[in-house]
């Protein structure tokens, strides 16, 4: 592996880099002229700190606080809003931007009367609090009504305008598209023949077709098993502007992020979860908490071989503290093949996993070769052939039925009435 420059627009390499440090990120920059201006508007603001005040204490002698970018007024001039990067760019609103534009300044209003009552009740020893004016750390509702009426946004609306008075109205007559819920449900019915046959009476009629799915690889199982059912011409595309270009007689196959599909006079798109049902939601790697650090990495003893998800089998050296950035760091440390080794910090962990069971031994991948990712793709491309047979066996079962068995009449009766035994109020 290597870190490379590239040009952005060409995505071509410009040049070789033998490290890159990526510095912790603030909106707020202690140099001495924003302590300066923080400690000035301080004291005219809230006048003399008291000496249990972290604030400005912490501030004063460049100090970074946890928090301190809640009095950004007080550190600059001037703030920048999201209006000075957007000029002269469109802006679309969808049609619940005024209620949340409402909602967020009850809430930024209910939290600094929160504060302000909070630090009012508070004892002569408590850590003096001083929020700042909500329209000094955000856009005043007049300010942001004006930027957004400056920008002369394109609105969106679920719902047709009747009053178009001094302004241009488009509407693009979209419609729910067909959603096969009563097939999923209907046991002798198979489901992807009847997206296929919706597929063909769509073609029929002179629509563009496009079939859309979440990912790359639900997209391809879903192709294979409509091309299975006989829909032929699909041709995979980038983006919705590529599927608008295709001739009608065939079926665009694309990634969108589309929850449901949609019609319209000249298309029709049909979503992943129109024909399959909603997405099952894996939830996310679950960090492990700061208090099972200690309990992880007890649990490892020095010369374990472990597996690190991205760089592959290692062995477990031992935990040692670093300095990264002027501060000390308690790190894993890793020993790959050829010596290589790997300093994970302890807040990582998860990354880790024991390999095998109790004294396995494994063969060491390089750190930064290419052995893991081979194996690791051919695992996913197994794992994607595995889905694809279960998608087939899926399909099989809908289209194939079988005679129903049904139990003779009153052979239940006579099993029942074999029991020697007085039934008990729950089991009668």
């Amino acid at each position: 592996e290597s870190i490379r420059a590239f040009d952005p627009a060409t995505q071509r390499t410009t040049a070789q880099r033998k490290s890159f440090e990526l510095a912790p990120v603030s909106e707020v920059t202690l140099k001495d002229e924003t302590i300066s201006r923080f400690r000035t508007s301080y004291l005219k603001r809230f006048g003399a700190p008291s000496r249990n005040d972290g604030l400005y204490a912490a501030i004063s002698e460049g100090r970074r606080f946890s928090g301190m970018e809640h009095w950004l007024p007080l550190f600059y001039e001037k703030l920048d809003t999201l209006f000075d990067y957007t000029a002269g760019f469109p802006m679309v609103l969808d049609h619940l931007v005024l209620e949340a534009i409402g909602e967020r300044r009850t809430t930024i209003q209910d939290h600094y009367e929160s504060r302000r009552r909070g630090a009012g009740e508070g004892t002569a020893d408590a850590v003096p609090y001083h929020p700042v004016e909500p329209d000094d750390l955000y856009l005043s509702e007049d300010e942001l009504m004006g930027g957004i009426a400056s920008a002369d946004p394109i609105r969106l609306s679920s719902y047709a305008l009747s009053d178009a008075t001094g302004r241009t109205i488009v509407n693009l007559d979209i419609t729910r598209g067909r959603n096969f819920a009563a097939e999923r449900a209907a046991g002798d019915v198979n489901v992807f023949e009847r997206a296929v046959e919706h597929i063909s009476n769509l073609r029929a009629s002179g629509k563009k077709v496009i079939l859309a799915a979440w990912s790359e690889g639900s997209r391809e199982r879903l192709v294979q098993v409509v091309e299975e059912q006989g829909l032929g011409g699909l041709k995979f595309v980038e983006s919705y502007v590529k599927a608008l270009e295709i001739p009608k007689n065939l079926v665009a196959s694309a990634v969108l992020g589309i929850e449901a599909g949609f019609e319209t006079d000249r298309i029709a798109v049909i979503g992943e979860q129109d024909i399959l049902g909603d997405r099952l939601v894996r939830r996310a790697r679950r960090k492990k908490r700061g208090a099972d650090f200690i309990a992880e990495v007890s649990g490892l003893d020095e010369g374990d071989i472990v597996v690190h998800v991205d760089h592959g089998i290692g062995r477990f050296v031992g935990l040692r503290s670093i300095e990264a950035a002027g501060a000390p760091h308690d790190c894993l440390e890793i020993m790959y093949a050829g010596a290589d080794r790997l300093f994970l910090p302890v807040e990582n962990i998860e990354l880790l996993s024991r390999y095998g069971g109790e004294g396995s031994e494994g063969v060491l991948d390089k750190l930064g070769g290419g052995a893991w990712q081979a194996r690791k793709a051919k695992l996913k491309k197994r794992l994607l052939d595995m889905a694809g047979g279960l998608i087939r066996i899926a399909a099989e079962r809908q289209t194939r039925g079988a005679p129903k068995l049904l139990p003779p009449d009153g052979l239940w009766g006579e099993f029942a009435a074999r029991f020697p035994y007085e039934e008990t109020e729950d089991q009668q």
